[in-house]
């Protein structure tokens, strides 16, 4: 077990963060349940949201002071011009990769009787809008939220084969906790969810999984650690001793050895309780390929290794730019705008408190890394993940630094 040492030892700060109940808010629990918070002079109290939507509300009415984020939320919550903007700060990344898009059980058995490789997104894309166009009939798909990496994700694989929106597919919001019971009634017939949600649709035999989310953005930030801007200016050296609790426990979640006590601890009730137990049950592995884990071996989820919680200012900037083609109602921005939302900064400042490295460029152009490499950092060579991006796009922030707003 990792415990960190204090910079300096502070009386009780309480702290509210709020999660949704996904195997991916494994940092936030653990940081608890291990004392890691404590260590760092934290008292956090975790509040458990049923969905996304409901813990945006939370933060901007001030009820939380953060939480468990996806990643686009920080930057939907403090550019949007369809609601009150509520500007957010990000000084990490918690998670990489976890989603997947699952067909029901009809629409799978209809790819395989195309006779499609299911192996190739682009060309499953094809198929499924060919299916659509065939039965006169669009596909009825859900994501999490309009401003999720899941919903983001659905667009540009179904982009990937000219696929229309309204005409060849509907996407509709659903919160994770409700996607079992949307599928099962036939509201929709496939959808893009983190984990253990896929697991459980397969599990109880309603639908298999296409692809993972990884196929579609190898390695993109999933989750990030978001905080009011406001409190976040306000503690500063708190929020770099939240950074560095949080970065302890995601190097222990990467650990397969520790992956049998953090199935038990995520089946408490408080965390994800019912949601988790009822229908994963206590049986590991969950899939026989994937060891003694929780974390479906084909969907890459990861917490730590490879510089995973650098939040890096293109992948913002690239978000940004997917946020606006999909339709979300986002302000004129630019660089400097991006600046204040991500922080690599204060990530330095937190990681290398703790001897870890962290690269000492803010932005690379994303997409153009089949594999892992090493770039440099404070200490020495750091280690960064594979990058590319479906159909091998490339996204250069530097020939683009300008994101265009919305047309209203």
């Amino acid at each position: 077990m990792a415990i960190p040492t204090p910079i300096r030892r502070h009386t009780v700060f309480h702290l509210r963060l709020g999660f949704v109940p996904l195997l991916d808010s494994a940092p936030l629990i653990m940081a608890q349940e291990m004392g890691l918070f404590e260590a760092e002079g934290l008292r956090v109290e975790l509040v458990r949201e049923s969905s996304w939507a409901s813990l945006r509300d939370k933060i901007s009415f001030g009820l939380l002071e953060g939480g468990h984020m996806l990643a686009p939320m920080p930057l939907s919550m403090s550019l949007a011009t369809d609601r009150p903007r509520v500007p957010v700060t990000t000084g990490m990344v918690l998670s990489r990769n976890g989603n997947g898009i699952t067909l029901g059980n009809d629409l799978f058995d209809r790819l395989v009787l195309s006779g499609v490789d299911l192996r190739q997104p682009i060309e499953t894309a094809r198929a499924l809008t060919r299916l659509a166009r065939k039965r006169q009939k669009p596909i009825q798909l859900a994501s999490v939220a309009p401003w999720s990496s899941h919903d983001l994700q659905l667009r540009d694989w179904l982009d990937s084969a000219g696929a229309v929106n309204g005409e060849d597919f509907h996407i509709i919001p659903v919160s994770p906790v409700q996607m079992m019971d949307a599928l099962r009634s036939g509201a929709i017939e496939g959808c893009c969810v983190g984990e253990p949600w896929n697991s459980v649709l397969e599990r109880r035999q309603l639908g298999h999984i296409l692809h993972s989310g990884h196929q579609i953005w190898q390695n993109a930030p999933e989750k990030v650690m978001g905080l009011r801007a406001d409190w976040a200016e306000q503690h500063q050296e708190m929020h770099r001793h939240l950074i560095r609790a949080l970065l302890a426990a995601c190097r222990w979640l990467d650990s397969p050895n520790n992956h049998a006590m953090l199935a038990r601890i995520l089946a408490r009730p408080e965390y994800l309780g019912e949601y988790f137990n009822r229908n994963i049950g206590e049986q590991f592995p969950l899939h026989p390929a994937g060891g003694n884990s929780p974390f479906h071996p084909r969907l890459h989820q990861h917490f730590f290794h490879n510089s995973a919680n650098f939040p890096w200012l293109s992948q913002a900037h690239w978000l940004a730019t997917r946020l606006i083609a999909h339709q979300q109602q986002l302000a004129h921005l630019d660089m400097p705008s991006i600046q204040r939302i991500f922080r690599p900064d204060i990530f330095r400042e937190a990681a290398g408190s703790l001897g870890i490295d962290a690269p000492v460029i803010d932005s690379k152009t994303e997409g153009q890394h089949p594999c892992a490499f090493t770039l440099n950092g404070q200490f020495g060579p750091v280690d960064v993940s594979s990058d590319s991006l479906l159909g091998e796009q490339l996204h250069d922030w530097q020939a683009s630094p300008t994101v265009p707003a919305n047309k209203a």
